[in-house]
């Protein structure tokens, strides 16, 4: 019986810690334009869209809005082909055609304070949650090229 019981309560424990995620777009307004001339960077491709870790795209364009992704990285790390796999989605969702992640090496991230926001918060974080779990927060910015 002690024997079942540990097993319900374990299993109870670890359904209770299991992975959430959330991915929220926001939409940028603003008085100022949004335009960007951006200065280059790296980048990946996920599903045929851009994801610039580092920097941005090296050509002009117009911010249409915000993803705010946050969720559980689990006892194995962060999952970034899931995070990148929603934030694509959510990013094509909004009629982007590439993403800018928000971080200090992205000029993005000074435009953002400018518009009253803190970004103090943003880029990777981890904060145990009884040794087993920690999360991550992350935002990545939704753009449209402009030709």
């Amino acid at each position: 019986m002690k024997t079942t019981t540990m097993t319900a309560l374990t299993t109870v424990l670890l359904l209770s810690g299991c992975a959430c995620a959330t991915t929220e777009y926001k939409v940028f307004e603003s008085t100022q334009v949004g335009i960007i001339e951006g200065k280059g960077g790296a980048k990946v491709v996920i599903d045929g869209m851009e994801i610039w870790d580092t920097g941005e795209p090296p050509r002009k364009f117009k911010i249409l809005g915000f993803i705010d992704d946050n969720r559980d990285t689990g006892w194995t790390g962060e999952d970034t082909q899931s995070v990148r796999e929603d934030v694509v989605e959510k990013a094509r969702a909004a009629g982007g055609d590439a993403v800018v992640k928000i971080n200090t090496q992205s000029q993005l991230s000074e435009y953002y304070k400018a518009g009253g926001a803190s970004v103090n918060v943003y880029g990777s974080y981890a904060s145990p949650a009884y040794g087993l779990y920690s999360r991550n927060f992350s935002k990545y910015a939704v753009i449209k090229y402009l030709r």
